[in-house]
């Protein structure tokens, strides 16, 4: 997993921002049984996970749970 910000990522987060939900990514540099090093979707307002509790969504996923909600 890369540690760069792509533009892909950060249209996201500015999507993700308006629905009042953060885009968090995985800062681990092993993958873990608790973290996959990928993406996870958080609500800011009840800081309650919502998508990716262990880090387990691609950038794909995210674009698939951000088009559904």
């Amino acid at each position: 997993m890369s540690t760069t910000t792509t533009p892909r990522e950060s249209r996201f987060r500015r999507s993700l921002a308006k629905d009042g939900m953060i885009l968090r990514k995985s800062r681990s540099r092993t993958w873990t049984v608790d973290n996959h090093q990928g993406y996870m979707i958080v609500d800011a307002d009840r800081n309650a996970v919502v998508a990716g509790g262990r880090f387990d969504l691609s950038l794909d996923d995210v674009e698939q749970w951000a088009n559904g909600n």
